[in-house]
């Protein structure tokens, strides 16, 4: 009981004390505007950006070629069909 009634005693204690009132804005300010600028560098995202530029360049061939090769079912019905040999 006598370690409940100490914190209770410290918590009274710190309750009552008056906290320092004073402004840090200024300071802070201060400083933030002081601080060197950090250089912004586009390497990466220039990198990434060729990448996804290379990708879809290949994505769009493929897609031509695929299409080019691509046999519609109507055009199946005009063809003429292939002669087949007997001997």
């Amino acid at each position: 009981m006598d370690t409940l009634d100490g914190l209770a005693k410290l918590a009274r204690r710190a309750r009552e004390e008056q906290t320092p009132v004073f402004g840090v804005a200024d300071t802070v300010q201060l400083h933030i505007r002081s601080a060197a600028p950090q250089p912004i560098t586009l390497i990466p995202l220039g990198v990434f950006g060729g990448m996804a530029a290379v990708a879809a360049s290949i994505f769009v061939i493929l897609a031509v070629e695929l299409w080019n090769y691509m046999v519609s079912p109507v055009m199946e019905l005009v063809a003429p069909l292939p002669e087949i040999p007997l001997w």
